[in-house]
């Protein structure tokens, strides 16, 4: 089965931030950065995602969501 993730703790990892530098720098809750990074969301908002690309200056969106397979 094959399942989406959010990458948003190698993202962290990438740029040297924990996650309340991460939140403080998009502007996202520090909590909503925790469950983004922990992937425990049954949903993500566009407009955080929108603000992780922006802030990051994202062009592929691989590098925040992927694809696995268990």
């Amino acid at each position: 089965m094959r399942r989406v993730v959010l990458r948003i703790d190698k993202l962290m990892e990438h740029h040297g931030l924990n996650k309340g530098e991460f939140a403080e720098k998009v502007g996202i809750r520090p909590a909503a950065i925790s469950q983004l990074s922990r992937n425990h969301v049954a949903r993500v908002a566009i407009d955080h995602l929108d603000r992780i690309v922006n802030t990051f200056e994202i062009d592929d969106i691989r590098e925040i969501i992927d694809i696995v397979s268990d």
